[in-house]
C-alpha cells in the first residue's frame, strides 16, 4: 500500500505511535524499517533470522536461500540468531543463538526444518530473557547488551576477558601460577564452564560482537538466600565508563531472580581501591579469612538484595 520507502516510513511509525507500541518483535517481515521508525525505536526492535550471524546475513539472505548458502559452504553447523535491528541488514547485536548440525546428505528443505523448530524455542525464551531482566540491552549507542554467555560460543573469549582483566592484580599483588594457580588472571574456559556446573549463570557485556566484561552468579551451597557474585571485571581499556556497575547491577538482579535475599563477594582484603568501589554500591564488610592455598586475606562483602 505504499510503494514509496519513505511514505511506508512515516505510516509504520504512525500505527506505531497510535497503538502505544513500546517494543517491535519482527517474524517474517520481508521489508526493512527506515530511519524514521528505527530512531524512534532504536534499541527497541527485535528479528530472528535462520543462520548464525555474523555468517550467512545481508541483503538476498533470507528463507531458503539461507540454508542453500550454508550447506553449499560446507558448514557443519547452522541455527536461528535473535538479534537487535538498526540500518543494515542483520548486523545488529547478538541476543541468543542456537546450534543446529548440519547433516551429511541434508537438504535445505530438512535443514530449514530443524533451524525453524529451533526458532520456535529460542524466539519466545530470549523474550522471557528480555522481560525478566536476564539480557539488558542499553539505550546507548551503540547499545552494551549484557546477556548470558553461549557455552559453544562464547567461552573462550571470555576466558580471554577475564585472564586480561584479572592480569593487572596480579601483578599488584606478586601473585603467580605457582602461588596462586586459581587466580582469575590463569584461568581457561574449562574452569569458566565448571560455574555452570554449581547451578550459576555467566553474563558477558558486549559492545556490537566484542566481549568487554563478565559477571557469573551461582548458588550458596549453605544458604539459599544468597548467591556469590564471580569473576565480575571489565576490560582495562574499557573501565571508568560505568560498565562494572551495569554488570553488578545486572548479576544482582540475576540472583533475585533465583530467590536470592543477598549477594556475596571475596576480593584480596588487602586491595582498598576495589573494597572501596564494593562499598560505594552498597556493599559492606562482614569478615576476612586466611587460606592455606591463597597467598593473601580474602575480604568478605555482603548486599541486602530487594525485588
Amino acid at each position: 500500500t505504499h510503494p514509496d520507502p519513505a511514505d511506508l516510513d512515516r505510516a509504520v511509525l504512525a500505527a506505531f505511535t497510535e497503538y502505544g507500541v513500546e517494543f517491535v518483535i519482527l517474524a517474517g517481515y520481508m521489508k526493512k524499517l527506515r530511519s524514521k521508525t528505527l530512531s524512534r525505536y532504536r534499541n527497541h526492535v527485535i528479528n530472528i533470522h535462520p543462520a548464525l550471524l555474523p555468517d550467512f546475513g545481508g541483503k538476498g539472505m533470507y528463507g531458503m536461500h539461507v540454508h542453500r548458502a550454508v550447506i553449499a559452504a560446507g558448514r557443519s553447523e547452522s541455527g536461528p540468531t535473535v538479534h537487535l535491528v538498526d540500518e543494515v541488514y542483520d548486523e545488529g547485536p547478538v541476543l541468543s543463538q542456537a546450534s543446529i548440525p548440519v547433516k551429511l546428505g541434508d537438504t535445505a528443505e530438512a535443514l530449514q526444518a530443524r533451524v525453524l523448530e529451533a526458532e520456535h524455542l529460542i524466539y519466545p525464551q530470549t523474550l522471557r530473557e528480555i522481560s525478566t531482566g536476564l539480557i539488558r540491552i542499553g539505550d546507548e549507542t551503540p547499545p552494551v547488551v549484557i546477556r548470558p554467555l553461549r557455552l559453544d560460543r562464547d567461552f573462550e573469549s571470555a576466558a580471554v576477558c577475564v585472564r586480561t582483566s584479572f592480569a593487572g592484580e596480579a601483578a599488584k599483588f606478586d601473585l603467580t601460577r605457582e602461588n596462586c594457580p586459581t587466580h582469575p588472571s590463569f584461568i581457561d574456559k574449562a574452569r569458566l564452564k565448571s560455574l555452570l556446573e554449581t547451578g550459576g549463570t555467566f553474563f558477558g557485556a558486549f559492545i556490537g560482537d566484542s566481549l568487554i566484561g563478565t559477571a557469573a552468579i551461582e548458588p550458596s551451597r549453605d544458604d539459599p538466600e544468597t548467591w556469590y557474585i564471580e569473576k565480575l571485571c571489565v576490560l582495562p581499556g574499557k573501565r571508568s565508563t560505568g560498565f562494572g556497575s551495569l554488570l553488578l547491577d545486572h548479576a544482582c538482579r540475576g540472583a533475585v531472580n533465583f530467590g536470592a535475599k543477598n549477594a556475596s563477594i571475596g576480593i584480596i582484603g588487602e586491595d582498598n581501591e576495589l573494597k572501596s568501589w564494593y562499598n560505594r554500591r552498597g556493599f559492606t564488610e562482614t569478615g576476612t579469612r586466611d587460606f592455606d592455598h591463597l597467598p593473601f586475606t580474602v575480604c568478605f562483602m555482603n548486599r541486602g538484595l530487594t525485588r
